[in-house]
């Protein structure tokens, strides 16, 4: 037998089997038998890689929609009774032939690995059986009573299960009378399970058998509650509330708070105050609660709380005093927990705004009152804060009731809170602010809004005044930024009713910002802001005056100009011309004076003060009351300021502007005669520097700012003075000795005057403006008669109206044949001009002019300015939305665009363009065969050499992918993939990114296993990209869940009171998952148990804590205290080197001192001199002692081998000093520093460049130092090779010049 030959490479790493285990039946590699073992109803234990997700994007590459038909069910509640319905092939409908729309969430969502869902479906199975046998209609009432016979013979505790479940599913569309009828037997079948199975491992019969029972009682009339039978029930439910098991507390809290909020009672027309169930359900808590403070009573405690939160607003007025005692009775064990827990349901209870019949405004009172024996201590601050938002809530409640009596205990709350702004924990300066914020909107807000209840509560408005006020304190100003805030807010709130004693809070914040460097200016500019629109600029400029002394402005005051000019409003223009302009003129004469006596910074000075009060026109043209009385007191100044003023022209027109505009807005008839009196002199002031050409950029603003006011003073200017101006405006156009700018400026304003004058005026000018359409010499005006035309079609005035209907075909005609002489820069005028005239055209479809402006307007798409570009997109869009209600005209235009694909190419890119826009606007009016029509023609035309095309039909493609949905995309998934692929290499390279944002587009969707599929193997770039895009996604999906987990983690919150009780659909909500989660009831046991909370009691050796005191709980904190007099850390004291003497006197020992101190100091060796000794790391003396023989001793015999002359000299010095280096400073030791000699260093000339010889050495070469690192083999090459090769160079150079030379002399 021969030998046999060497194992092949390719199988060495394969498995094998070990020694004598070939026949071992239970192989790790079970692949095969997994694949025969799962059969049906058998969980397949390998991957399938089959997921509903695969199965969606399969179907949408195969063109496969989803069957409109198969509606998933969420809301059974509005369901009716006999409705049916069909499954249609789900995969339960192979084994049940259930039609009744109550269990379709179930069939749906049948999950086959779930044994209580296989059993479900067998009773399914089963039931309908029999009702079809009997000639059932399959309604819910025969499911209903075929499903309670059978669970009255049921013996086993999965039938039971899977029975219950569907009742709880069946039983919420169940008629309400037979449920009341049927209530007696069902209720007593229900609770006998309950009593057999609540010693039970099996939760879910009890969750399901608790939802049922409270389906039973939501139906019940109030003649139902006054049984016994009916209560007994009830309590069987209220002693699962308590239950340890999670899910069972959970669904009979659920079916309490359902009975109590949305029973049948509850949401009839005239409910009554509360259900008749309350008063047993508040007298189950209440005896729940009394239970609390006995050993193992906290947990159920607890629960009860958390149920109360939801239902404590539902119960009665005798039970929620009832409760409310109870809840501030067990908030005296001090027990974190269980305080946080009483402090949720006094949320829960005051944020749920209950009646007064539940809880009445005394009673609110009490609570409030009571609450601030349980204040917790300052520095506690999840506590502090759950306690502020609870006080908050209640207050707020009481304001809705009685705001007479919240005034009365408003500022108890604010002076507390005020308290707490000297904490030193932010997050209570933040919670107290906010508090005290919310208090004055809701609570102090409704006070000032009738004047008798504002008289009334004058005094409690002036005590919460005061009480913030102090807030202004040098002690509280670590909280001055959010003192100042609700000083502000006071402004806004209570600033008209007492406004003296706000004046002095003005004037106390006027010296802080004139104080030295304060840090919080902008803060004070806020509230004085708040004080000038409140209070206006009278009373604030006559608190904090701008003036000093002498009668001239302050310039620390100069910060008010700003606050004035933003916040003025609803001022006078008496007091602006009284006060304000005077100081303005003042401060330009003075300007004037310093100038003649070259003072130039004092002169500009006033020049910008009187600039900036002048700026202050403009705020107090905000809808004055005076204008009619006042305005004609600075018409001429104004005039004057306009043409003779450079600086000031801005602020006077913009004045001028909202004069007029603020009272055409209020239709104030009589202001608006008063401002168009003096039209007749600004317009021609306004008209003649309109006409100066400017010289810089700030003239041109001013110029526009000019055109702006002509504009908006022409509404209100009569007619006959706009008739005189447009022909003196017409004369002025026709002379030739004019300049061009003239001209222009002069068409202008005729353009604008046109709008507002008579008809026949506007068609001269029409006529005057037709030749200049067809002229291409003079770009400038035919821009301008496009405007005039733009102009004339958009207005909303009535003549322009009138002529455009009179002359709108004459004017399409005009637009048509200057279609070719029309010049670029007139184009967007043009395009705008088209678009009003589509608009009003009445008849647009299968038109000459339709079929002329569409290939102008895709052509205009690739113009380089940008306006024009978007009013073509404008215009596209605009003639789709005209056509969208008929199919046929908007299929006719759609041919229209794509006609222009078969063009020239930058007609071919531009109709591209404008198809992706249309579809990105109308994808859903197109029609799914248009938009894969337009595809195939893109990805064809993205398969070609011309890069302008190319990139509009990859902008199409960009489009389609992201307005289409996935179904429609699928089946074109392979013709966008081959377009991609076949785009010339030229292509490919020039646009990559935005071939890579389509792919990434593309694999989002379906996926990069599907695209890469797809891809030829030969187009390795592509794979490669799309390998590159699988990393990237993944890493930012990484990225994405990280930052969703801190976001989660930074809002769980050890106190969060904030929560509110659920309403009343969240109740009602189906709660049909229960059957999704049916078993995974093991599944909380794997979550792990929060750590516990820890108390500290704060306390001193003179201040013990009273436990019988209610006012303990400030002391019980769940922060731990830091004792001031023992600190945890005491700083290190620095060793300066001398030892000092009480009076502050330096002690300088003799030599023996210093030694024994030096010993001391270098104990611990590694510790520098002047960080001071630690006795922890103290060394024995015995060691010290060795460790200083051992030094001396070295140091003696390192002295002896010196024989160097220098040897000596540092000998005699060191005898000579015994002064050792120690402390820090001047005295801190110094080392110093090893020169290390480079190789022939010894041999450099001191006085000249290059070597020297020495007398007893070699001749100086350049040596290179044999170092051990060198012979290291890991090293790839010798560390000094290069110091060889620089040799051998020089060596090759010099022999190379020598060479040379020998030449030369030859």
């Amino acid at each position: 037998m021969g030998k046999l030959g060497p194992r092949l490479n390719s199988r060495k790493k394969a498995k094998r089997w070990a020694k004598g285990q070939s026949s071992s039946s239970n192989p790790e590699t079970n692949k095969h038998r997994s694949q025969a073992r799962s059969a049906f109803f058998q969980q397949n234990l390998g991957s399938t890689g089959l997921t509903t997700d695969v199965l969606k994007k399969h179907n949408a590459i195969q063109g496969i929609h989803p069957s409109d038909n198969n509606i998933e069910i969420d809301d059974v509640e509005s369901s009716v009774g006999g409705t049916t319905f069909k499954t249609f092939d789900t995969f339960a409908s192979d084994w049940s032939n259930c039609s009744n729309m109550s269990f379709s969430r179930f069939l749906t969502n049948f999950q086959s690995n779930s044994a209580t869902h296989k059993e479900m479906l067998a009773v399914l199975a089963a039931v309908t059986e029999v009702i079809k046998q009997n000639g059932g209609t399959e309604s819910s009432t025969e499911y209903y009573a075929a499903l309670m016979s059978t669970l009255e013979t049921a013996d086993t505790e999965e039938s039971v299960s899977a029975i219950l479940s569907l009742l709880g599913m069946g039983m919420k569309t169940v008629p309400k009378n037979v449920l009341r009828l049927q209530f007696g037997k069902a209720s007593q079948i229900f609770v006998q399970i309950l009593m057999k199975y609540a010693s039970e491992e099996n939760f879910l019969i009890l969750r399901h058998c608790i939802g049922c029972l409270s389906v039973l009682l939501r139906t019940q009339e109030a003649a139902a509650w006054t049984n016994s039978s009916t209560l007994q029930i009830l309590d069987a439910v209220l002693a699962f509330t308590v239950h340890s098991k999670p899910k069972v507390r959970k669904a009979a809290q659920h079916a309490i708070c359902s009975i109590l909020k949305g029973s049948d009672i509850m949401r009839s027309d005239n409910p009554p105050p509360y259900h008749p169930a309350a008063p047993q359900v508040a007298k189950h808590c209440l005896a729940q609660l009394e239970t609390a403070g006995q050993p193992g009573q906290l947990t159920s405690t607890l629960h009860v709380l958390t149920m109360l939160k939801d239902i404590a607003h539902q119960l009665p007025k005798s039970s929620v005093k009832s409760l409310c005692e109870a809840l501030l009775s067990i908030m005296t064990l001090n027990n974190v927990l269980v305080t946080s827990c009483c402090l949720q349901t006094l949320h829960g209870l005051f944020i749920s705004k209950p009646t007064e019949a539940i809880l009445p405004a005394q009673l609110n009172a009490q609570i409030i009152n009571a609450l601030y024996d349980y204040q917790p201590a300052p520095g506690d601050t999840q506590p502090t804060l759950a306690w502020l938002a609870v006080m908050q809530e209640a207050y707020c409640n009481l304001a809705v009731h009685s705001p007479e009596l919240c005034a009365a205990n408003l500022p108890r709350i604010i002076e507390r809170c005020t308290e707490l702004w000297l904490s030193d924990k932010e997050d209570v300066l933040t919670g107290a602010s906010h508090t005290l914020k919310a208090l004055l909107e809701n609570c102090v807000e409704p006070l000032c809004i009738n004047q008798d209840l504002a008289k009334q509560c004058k005094p409690t408005l002036i005590k919460v005044i005061h009480l913030i006020q102090n807030g202004m304190k040098y002690q509280y100003n670590s909280a001055w930024h959010h003192v100042l805030h609700l000083i502000a807010s006071l402004f806004k709130i209570i600033g008209p009713i007492c406004q003296a004693e706000l004046v002095e809070i003005l004037v106390a914040l006027a010296e802080l910002r004139d104080s030295y460097k304060f840090s919080y200016n902008a803060e004070i500019e806020f509230a004085v802001g708040a004080a000038v629109r409140a209070l206006g600029p009278q009373v604030v400029l006559s608190a904090i005056p701008l003036q000093g002394a002498g009668g001239d402005v302050d310039l620390k005051r100069s910060w008010l100009l700003p606050v004035l000019k933003d916040c003025t409003n609803h001022s006078t223009l008496g007091y602006f011309i009284d006060n304000l302009l005077l100081l303005a003129e003042s401060c330009e004469k003075k300007s004037k004076l310093f100038k003649e006596k070259n003072e130039g910074i004092a002169a500009h000075s006033n020049e910008l003060l009187s600039s900036q009060i002048w700026a202050l026109l403009p705020s107090f043209c905000n809808n004055p009351p005076d204008i009619k009385e006042n305005f004609k007191r600075i018409a001429r100044t104004l005039g004057m300021a306009i043409s003779e003023k450079k600086d000031l022209r801005l602020s006077v027109m913009a004045a001028l502007r909202r004069l007029i505009q603020r009272s055409v807005d209020n239709n104030n008839n009589e202001d608006i005669d008063e401002l168009s009196r003096y039209a007749k002199n600004y317009l021609p002031v306004l008209f003649n520097l309109y006409t100066i050409k400017p010289q810089g950029s700030d003239e041109e603003g001013q110029r526009l700012a000019t055109y702006e006011t002509i504009k908006v003073y022409l509404k209100i200017t009569s007619k006959e003075l706009v008739g005189e101006l447009f022909d003196k405006a017409l004369d002025n156009l026709e002379k030739s000795d004019e300049t061009e700018f003239f001209k222009e400026s002069i068409f202008d304003l005729v353009r604008v005057l046109c709008q507002f004058t008579d008809i026949n005026r506007v068609q001269v000018l029409y006529e005057k403006c037709v030749p200049i359409l067809s002229d291409t010499k003079h770009q400038k005006e035919q821009k301008k008669a496009y405007r005039f035309l733009e102009e004339i079609c958009g207005s909303e005035s009535d003549v322009c109206q009138e002529f455009v209907r009179d002359n709108r075909k004459e004017i399409q005609k005009l637009i048509t044949k200057s279609m070719e002489t029309a010049q670029k820069t007139s184009k967007g005028a043009r395009i705008r001009c088209i678009t009003h005239l589509m608009e009003k055209h009445p008849q647009l479809e299968k038109t000459k002019f339709l079929k002329a402006i569409v290939p102008e307007a895709v052509m205009c798409i690739k113009e380089l300015n940008e306006k024009c570009r978007t009013s073509s997109y404008a215009l596209l869009n605009r003639i789709a939305e005209k056509f969208m209600n008929n199919e046929e005209n908007f299929e006719e235009y759609i041919n229209i665009l794509v006609a222009g694909l078969a063009g020239a190419p930058i007609y071919c890119s531009a109709s591209l363009l404008g198809l992706s826009s249309i579809t990105y606007n109308y994808n859903g009016s197109l029609g799914v065969k248009t938009v894969h029509n337009i595809l195939e023609l893109a990805c064809s035309l993205a398969t070609g050499p011309t890069r302008e095309i190319v990139l509009s039909a990859l902008s199409f493609i960009k489009v389609y992918l992201s307005v289409m949905p996935t179904p429609t995309i699928g089946p074109t998934l392979p013709k966008i993939i081959e377009a991609l692929t076949s785009m010339t290499d030229d292509c490919k390279r020039h646009f990559r990114q935005k071939v890579r944002d389509i792919m990434i587009k593309l694999t989002r969707k379906f996926g990069v296993d599907i695209i890469s599929g797809m891809i030829p193997a030969s187009d390795q770039t592509m794979h490669k990209r799309l390998k590159n895009i699988r990393k990237i996604e993944t890493r930012k999906q990484k990225l994405k869940e990280q930052n969703k987990n801190k976001k989660d983690d930074e809002s769980d919150e050890e106190f969060s009171v904030k929560r509110k009780p659920k309403s009343l659909e969240e109740i009602l909500a189906d709660s049909d998952e229960d059957f999704n989660d049916s078993d995974n009831e093991d599944s909380a046991k794997t979550h792990k148990r929060k750590s516990k909370k820890k108390t500290w009691i704060q306390e001193g050796e003179d201040n013990i804590v009273d436990f019988a005191d209610p006012t303990a709980a400030r002391n019980i904190t769940a922060t731990k205290p830091v004792n001031a007099k023992n600190p945890a850390t005491k700083p290190k004291e620095k060793d300066h080197g001398f030892k000092t003497a009480p009076d502050g006197r330096l002690i300088i020992g003799d030599d023996s001192d210093d030694d024994s101190g030096d010993e001391k100091t270098k104990k611990n060796k590694n510790k520098l001199p002047f960080l001071g000794s630690d006795s922890d790391n103290d060394v024995d003396e015995d060691d010290a002692k060795s460790m200083k023989s051992t030094k001396s001793n070295g140091l003696t015999k390192r002295k002896r081998k010196l024989s160097d002359s220098a040897s000596v000299v540092s000998d005699a010095r060191s005898l000579s000093s015994k002064y050792q280096a120690g402390g820090s400073g001047i005295h801190r030791p110094l080392k110093a520093r090893k020169k290390e000699m480079e190789p022939g260093e010894e041999y450099k000339a001191k006085k000249a460049f290059g070597d020297v010889k020495k007398k007893g050495r070699p001749d100086p070469y350049a040596y290179i130092p044999l170092k051990r690192s060198t012979l290291n083999r890991r090293n790839k090459k010798m560390q000094g090779a290069s110091g060889y090769k620089n040799l051998l160079s020089r060596s090759k150079k010099n022999k190379s010049e020598q060479k040379n030379s020998r030449n030369k002399k030859k």
